[in-house]
This record gives C-alpha cells, sequence and structure tokens, in this order.
C-alpha cells in the first residue's frame, strides 16, 4: 500500500495557527510561526510512516493568493521537499472553492488557471501533482489535463456525496474514467466521511487506477454536503481503513481532522510498501 499524510489545515489550527482566511492552510506561510509549525507538521507525519508529503499548496493558486502565489507556492514546495518524503505532491484544488463548484470558472479558464499552477508545482520540483477535492466533472477534468500536461503523475482525488453523485451532480465513475483518460494515474476519494468512503469507493475502483482514500472527520463547512463527521480513534481509523484495502485499495491517508497519530495506525496495519513514484 501507499501511505499518504493527513490533514495539514486543521493540524495547523490545533497548533495555534490562524487559518479561518481565504488563504486555509497557506495562510502558515505569511509568517515565521506558520512556517515553523508547517515543517513540524511534515517532519510528524514523516515520522508517523506516510510516503508521501503534501505540500501546502491548496491555496496558494493566483486567484487565491493574489500577487504573491508564485512565491507561496515555491514556499510551500520548498518545505514539503525538506521533510526529506519520497514524494512531494503539489495540491491542485478548485480554484474558487471546494464546496460552492457554481463558483467555479468555465472550463477553458479553469484550464487556463490550472496549467499556470501545474507548471509552477512542476517547476518548484513537486514528484507528482494531485488534484485534490473535485467538486465537479468539468474542472476536475481541466485541472488533470493541466496536470498532465506537465509530464509529472497525476492523482485525482473527488468527493461524492450521500446521493453518490460529485456535489455539481456529475456522476462520479463518469468522471473517474474520463480523467483516467485525460492522463490520471490513481482515483481517490477526499474529504468526506469514513461513510462516504464506504458509499463510493466502488466507483474509484471502476476507474481501473490504483485506488484509495482519506477521509474527513469532525467539524464541516455548512457547504460541505455532509453532517459532521464522527472523530475517531486513530485505531478505528484504521480498522475502517483496512476494510478499503481488503476491498482492493492501494492509498490510504487523512483529511481534514486526522493527525500525525491517525497515519501511524494507518502505516502500522501492513508493512508492505508500493513506491508512489512507480505508479
Amino acid at each position: 500500500m501507499i501511505v499518504l499524510d493527513g490533514a495539514t489545515g486543521t493540524e495547523l489550527g490545533r497548533r495555534g495557527v490562524e487559518t479561518r482566511t481565504t488563504l486555509f492552510s497557506a495562510a502558515a506561510l505569511l509568517d515565521e510561526k506558520g512556517v515553523r509549525t508547517l515543517r513540524e507538521i511534515h517532519r510528524d507525519y514523516l515520522k508517523a510512516g506516510a510516503q508521501v508529503i503534501t505540500a501546502d499548496t491548496f491555496r496558494t493558486n493566483p486567484r487565491m493568493a493574489g500577487p504573491r502565489w508564485r512565491e507561496l507556492t515555491e514556499l510551500a514546495v520548498r518545505i514539503a521537499k525538506e521533510s526529506g518524503a519520497r514524494a512531494v505532491a503539489g495540491s491542485l484544488a478548485p480554484v474558487a472553492d471546494c464546496y460552492l463548484p457554481e463558483l467555479r470558472p468555465p472550463p477553458d479558464v479553469a484550464r487556463r488557471e490550472h496549467s499556470e499552477m501545474a507548471r509552477a508545482l512542476a517547476a518548484a520540483g513537486c514528484d507528482l501533482l494531485l488534484v485534490e477535492t473535485v467538486a465537479a466533472a468539468d474542472e476536475g477534468l481541466a485541472a488533470v489535463e493541466a496536470a498532465a500536461a506537465t509530464g509529472l503523475p497525476v492523482w485525482v482525488a473527488a468527493m461524492a456525496m450521500p446521493d453518490g453523485r460529485m456535489k455539481s451532480g456529475d456522476d462520479l465513475r463518469v468522471f473517474f474514467l474520463a480523467a483516467r483518460e485525460r492522463g490520471a494515474r490513481a482515483a481517490l476519494l477526499n474529504c468526506i466521511p469514513c461513510e462516504g468512503v464506504d458509499l463510493a469507493l466502488d466507483l474509484a475502483r471502476g476507474s481501473g487506477l490504483p485506488f484509495g482514500a482519506y477521509a474527513h472527520m469532525g467539524e464541516v463547512d455548512p457547504a460541505a454536503g455532509w453532517p459532521v463527521s464522527p472523530m475517531l480513534e486513530p485505531p478505528q481509523y484504521a480498522i475502517r481503513a483496512a476494510r478499503w484495502l481488503e476491498a482492493g485499495a492501494t492509498i490510504v491517508g487523512g483529511c481534514c481532522g486526522t493527525t500525525p497519530d491517525h497515519i501511524a495506525a494507518l502505516a502500522a496495519i501492513s508493512p508492505e510498501r508500493v513506491d508512489p513514484c512507480s505508479l
């Protein structure tokens, strides 16, 4: 299996860094305390057993970060690489709001903006690009195309709603198949509770790609489309993830609310590892 890291934004908040701004976790990049804490979080996930550290670029795109976007993107990738992780993933998130797909730009605009961000992530030294928290098929596919154009491996992670569809109402199974056609090498579910992963894991498996999930727990945004998720203790989360692995998943990690202890519990499920750069 491949072990991803866990939450960055909520973990920063848990450690005293204010992230309730439009920059979310990227607010940590603005001052010395935030940068120091971010380094500690990456290091703690690595010690817990994570093979992939995701750079803190979820909100460093030009639309959200403004004139300093490239500087913040490069800083985030540099900090992640300093952790010594086997692989550093550059996060490519929806350019506006991951919970409000109605705010997404037209596909041609999304493709242009994601292309700019993907090129910056590649130039900064990422090993793979993670198109994550996808809420709408058209923007997600634009991001996958832009990421694949860099030549780096591309993984895509989407949210599933309680009805099994995407936040936008698009068919999630069709999305994963289309993402594969455009160059995605892994199909993941993220930013949804374990119940959502249980519901939609078969849709990711249907892509024919290596698949998996990194689930959310605890407090949620009112627009997320899911109720508050129970805060599972690390051993409980590992039990849920073990079921996904038994169903054929090979990639597991944690989204909002998870901690290094959750990742350590995942890492303890099995000693078998797959090189994330081999997909």
